[in-house]
């Protein structure tokens, strides 16, 4: 007689769902994710209270940003909060500051906790992250409200992060796409798509998001008041020769040109 355990149908459902089971209790009852922090060689940790006593201004707006969420209280979260970032502070401290004795975050080290961002610069159209050309924080004050360059919390404070850089699509335009008052992000992924221009979408399927159409009973498609239907299989609204001006026009009301 065999001894080998009998692996049944049944077995095996049950199996996997306790398993699967365990994985969401365990994201349920788990309301952060724990990282390791850097190291440095013979630092050991001193709180964010050291921090703040040389790091006034920082501190003082940090303790309303999202990361101070990471905060906590007591023993077990003295490794949480400026260390988490930039590693024991101890030789730091005792140096009286310095280069060398404290870690300068990188991408690396969002990338402990914002893993998804890694391979969204991964994508084939990406800000240049992976190749130094740029730092997460050109776009991003980690200390300072939602962690939104220039300390902004609003969408007129995204924008500008994507205007430091991209001037002249800011206009001003007599004519202005409704969509840039919105946001950027509308149309645009912040840090890598498949699409080209880091869109959304790479058809119309994009302008249509917002330019909803109504479908007639002759099979038309009206998008203000016009038939579209031939135009749509063209591809992008702006590479078809019509809305070319996808930011603002001075001169076109449509944004031809």
């Amino acid at each position: 007689m065999s001894t080998h355990p009998r692996w049944t149908k049944s077995t095996l459902i049950f199996g996997g769902a306790a398993i699967w089971g365990l994985l969401l209790v365990s994201c349920v009852v788990t309301d952060r994710t724990i990282v390791a922090p850097p190291q440095i060689a013979g630092a050991n940790y001193v709180g964010s209270a050291k921090c703040s006593q040389c790091h006034e201004d920082t501190t003082h707006s940090f303790s309303d940003a999202t990361h101070a969420k990471l905060i906590a209280d007591g023993k077990n979260g003295q490794e949480v909060g400026c260390e988490s970032c930039h590693g024991p502070a101890s030789l730091h401290v005792k140096a009286g500051g310095g280069a060398g004795t404290i870690i300068k975050p990188t991408a690396e080290t969002c990338y402990q906790c914002h893993l998804d961002k890694r391979a969204e610069f991964s994508l084939p159209n990406s800000h240049p992250i992976a190749s130094g050309k740029m730092s997460c924080s050109d776009c991003h004050n980690p200390h300072s409200g939602d962690a939104v360059a220039e300390g902004g919390t609003n969408l007129a404070a995204m924008n500008e992060s994507c205007l430091k850089c991209h001037t002249s699509q800011g206009g001003p335009y007599v004519f202005e796409h409704e969509a840039s008052r919105e946001g950027c992000t509308v149309c645009h992924t912040p840090h890598g798509s498949v699409n080209p221009k880091m869109l959304k979408a790479r058809n119309a399927n994009l302008c249509l998001q917002c330019h909803f159409q109504q479908n007639t009973s002759s099979g038309q498609i009206m998008i203000g008041g016009r038939d579209h239907g031939s135009f749509l299989t063209r591809g992008t609204c702006w590479s078809a020769g019509c809305h070319e001006a996808v930011h603002g026009s001075h001169v076109s009301s449509s944004l031809r040109f």
